[in-house]
């Protein structure tokens, strides 16, 4: 990093614009000013040596429970599903991201595996994914096996906050989500939640 010294020596010697400084050798630049003369050169002349790092945004967030025991418990399998909609809504919220689409997978204890997803209005309420996310369960679980595996995926993140729908959101439920986001941002994401979601 150039610091002030550096700019007022360059000011005492002539140089006073970017220009100016690109176009000077950078051996005699370098004699001027020391070890930062080289430094100061590249910059001028557009050179940056650093490693490029590609801006990635997150296109999806997602959450798996594997049973240590297979399971055909299906109140214990919503009451999970319901668990990791109400954490990853959660997390839409605190990032200010907004989801259209839920996909639920599951995987039987043969190892089949089966997905089955659906679009959505964009949403970050628990209420609404937590319902579309059992829909999509009960559509997907189809077999009546041991399941091993069970999965939550909200795609086609975009950002934004979640604006009340008329038909299903109350100014009660959306101040309820206010004040349970404010203690699991002090607390933790598990301090609080709905009593389905408390076995995940």
């Amino acid at each position: 990093m150039v610091g002030s010294v550096t700019f007022q020596l360059l000011s005492r010697i002539g140089i006073r614009t970017i220009r100016t400084l690109s176009e000077m050798p950078v051996n005699v630049l370098q004699q001027m000013t020391g070890k930062n003369g080289a430094e100061l050169w590249k910059k001028a002349n557009g050179i940056d040596e650093s490693p490029v790092i590609p801006y990635s945004e997150r296109k999806s967030i997602s959450k798996e429970h594997t049973f240590a025991d297979d399971t055909m418990d299906i109140a214990a399998m919503k009451s999970l599903i319901s668990g990791m909609a109400e954490q990853l809504a959660y997390q839409l919220r605190k990032e200010k991201q907004l989801v259209s689409t839920v996909a639920v997978k599951i995987r039987y204890a043969n190892f089949d595996t089966e997905t089955k997803q659906c679009r959505v209005a964009y949403t970050s309420a628990d209420h609404t994914l937590s319902r579309v996310a059992l829909e999509l369960f009960n559509q997907v679980y189809t077999r009546r096996m041991r399941l091993r595996l069970i999965g939550l995926r909200f795609t086609n993140l975009v950002h934004g906050q979640h604006q009340m729908n008329l038909f299903e959101d109350t100014e009660e439920l959306m101040n309820l989500y206010q004040s349970m986001d404010k203690i699991k941002n002090r607390f933790g994401s598990k301090a609080v939640g709905r009593a389905s979601g408390f076995d995940f």
